[in-house]
């Protein structure tokens, strides 16, 4: 019996020799082939394939007539603005947007201020500061001397900062040199006088002027269309397919005798949130109060926003969807209609599933570039087939791109 058992322990220590020569020979091949791979890699010659720009998913095509939350200020007999705030600036509720001269007011009037002044100036030149020693008012002309250099220099394009700012500022330390001086030098009776004409030219001025400051925190914008009375967050409800396709065609709105006798200056716009008037001709497609889809206007490839159905209509052949889009309105402030897409749709690449390379527990691609390889973590959005996936970079601005080089595993 002892015999027999060394035997079959014999037997059992030759076939755990086996087994083990037979992992050793498919951890060498291995270990090979992965040799053979990296070296194929660091030598150029791998294989590789470009990635596709691509989108998936159920989308229709149409025309978008974009509704702001926003307010027209007109002014009858209008004949001049001087613009203080910027074009699509964010403004504070009580700060200056503009000032408006209407008839009577006219460049004449401002050239005899200009004149009184250069007679004030002139006055002070002469006789004030002839022989002076004021070290208070010298102070105060080195600021107003260095401030007008900044004007000047950013009128010029060769300096950065804030027109209307470096002008109220030099308004303001123009204004405390005034009252310096006629505290300082109050009994001449010519300085006197020219100071009452230029007080009485400037209250004339003003009675021609129209300050317009903002009554909310708003967006400014001095372009008009013609339709921000018509198309606007409180008319939304009320407009048809007709009325949306007239936007469309450029077909100008109607106006009333009001309307017409005035002239726009701007609009106040609600940041958060506008509305997109989506027409289409598709026939198939019922859309679902409440959903959200996805809103592409034609031309901006990178903007996509969530946008509410709140209502649809079809009349015909065109359906209408009124939408509500809950994100800043900036980009779309000057923009009244655009082609668009709407639907359910994911953009993405799309590459061979033998592009898709785990990292440190990470899903991703290998983006070849100069001779660069750049590892790019990547959420895999669908398998399209056996061999395609369609993919999207986990980070904006990545240097996965439709047309790039990937390598192949």
């Amino acid at each position: 019996m002892a015999t027999k058992k060394k035997k079959r322990k014999k037997k059992n220590n030759q076939a755990m020799v086996v087994v083990i020569l037979l992992i050793s020979v498919v951890v060498v091949v291995l270990l090979a082939v992965g040799i053979l791979k990296l070296r194929s890699i660091l030598q150029g010659s791998a294989a590789t394939a470009i990635a596709v720009e691509d989108t998936l998913g159920s989308y229709y095509s149409g025309t978008v007539v974009i509704a702001r939350d926003e307010t027209l200020v007109s002014s009858e007999n209008m004949t001049s603005i001087d613009f203080v705030a910027d074009e699509g600036s964010k403004v504070s509720r009580g700060s200056v947007i503009c000032k408006v001269y209407s008839s009577g007011f006219n460049q004449t009037e401002i050239n005899r201020l200009a004149e009184n002044r250069e007679k004030i100036q002139n006055f002070h030149v002469n006789q004030v500061f002839s022989d002076y020693v004021d070290a208070e008012l010298d102070n105060e002309n080195a600021e107003i001397f260095s401030l007008a250099q900044q004007v000047r220099t950013l009128v010029q394009d060769r300096g950065v900062g804030s027109l209307s700012n470096l002008e109220k500022q030099l308004e303001s330390a123009l204004s405390v040199r005034k009252s310096y001086l006629r505290q300082k030098y109050p009994d001449d009776q010519e300085l006197s006088q020219l100071y009452k004409e230029e007080s009485d030219q400037l209250k004339k001025i003003e009675s021609w002027t129209t300050t317009h400051t903002a009554t909310e925190d708003c967006l400014i914008s001095f372009y008009t269309d013609g339709y921000e009375n018509q198309i606007n967050a409180s008319t939304v409800a009320q407009l048809t397919p007709s009325d949306v396709r007239n936007v469309i065609r450029g077909v100008a709105p109607e106006q009333d005798t009001v309307a017409r006798a005035s002239s726009p200056i701007y609009r106040t716009v609600d940041e958060n949130g506008w509305y997109a008037l989506f027409l289409c001709s598709d026939k198939d497609w019922n859309p679902v109060i409440g959903e959200t889809y996805q809103l592409q206007l034609t031309g901006f490839d990178n903007y996509v926003r969530d946008a509410q159905v709140e209502y649809f209509t079809r009349i015909g052949n065109d359906l209408l969807l009124r939408m509500y889009v809950d994100s800043s309105v900036e980009p779309v402030l000057n923009i009244r209609s655009s082609g668009a897409t709407v639907g359910d749709f994911v953009q993405g690449f799309r590459v061979p599933i033998n592009a898709i390379y785990t990292m440190d527990n990470m899903i991703g691609v290998v983006v070849l570039e100069g001779g660069v390889q750049t590892f790019v973590e990547v959420i895999v959005v669908s398998y399209i087939d056996e061999n395609t996936a369609l993919v999207r970079p986990k980070l904006t601005d990545s240097p996965l791109e439709h047309g790039k080089t990937l390598l192949l595993f």
